[in-house]
């Protein structure tokens, strides 16, 4: 019994590994990137407040729209969705500690017309979760964006 599945394990062995071992043939594909089509947005972002860590968040959000291919960071008098940062110190005794935040998020035609608003979030930030806090608020605002594309379509 044992000389008869060592037997047939040798075999799958023989049969198996030479075609594990041949690797199948790559083709390269030319690096030619092209720019995503209708599904940039325009943005703007408005901070307040004088505390160290809200102003880090607002500079990383303003980062990630310019680095991003779905945004369009602009203060252009076109339609676009504008995110209001306020921020203040957690704790104003101890600045570096943190800061606590609101982001609210609002369409407009033009700026001669009424905004509308769209969304809200708070939170607290500090030094070390800024970026994390800046990824999170535009993957929010993309969402937004998703939400109300009909709001862009003329």
């Amino acid at each position: 019994m044992i000389g008869r599945t060592l037997f047939a394990f040798t075999l799958v062995l023989f049969i198996v590994l030479p075609a594990m071992a041949e690797e199948p043939v790559k083709k390269s594909i030319k690096d030619s990137p092209k720019a995503v089509s209708g599904r940039t947005t325009a943005v703007a972002v408005q901070h307040e407040g004088a505390d160290s860590a809200g102003a880090k968040l607002a500079f990383q959000l303003k980062d990630s729209f310019n680095t991003s291919s779905l945004f369009d960071l602009t203060d252009m008098d076109v339609p676009k969705i504008t995110l209001y940062i306020s921020t203040v110190s957690e704790f104003p005794g101890r600045p570096e500690v943190g800061s606590a935040f609101a982001v609210v998020w609002t369409y407009s035609e033009s700026e001669g017309t009424l905004k509308h608003y769209l969304s809200r979030e708070v939170g607290v930030v500090n030094d070390a979760t800024a970026r994390a806090a800046a990824g999170r608020l535009a993957e929010l605002t993309d969402v937004i964006a998703v939400k109300y594309r009909y709001l862009f379509e003329k």
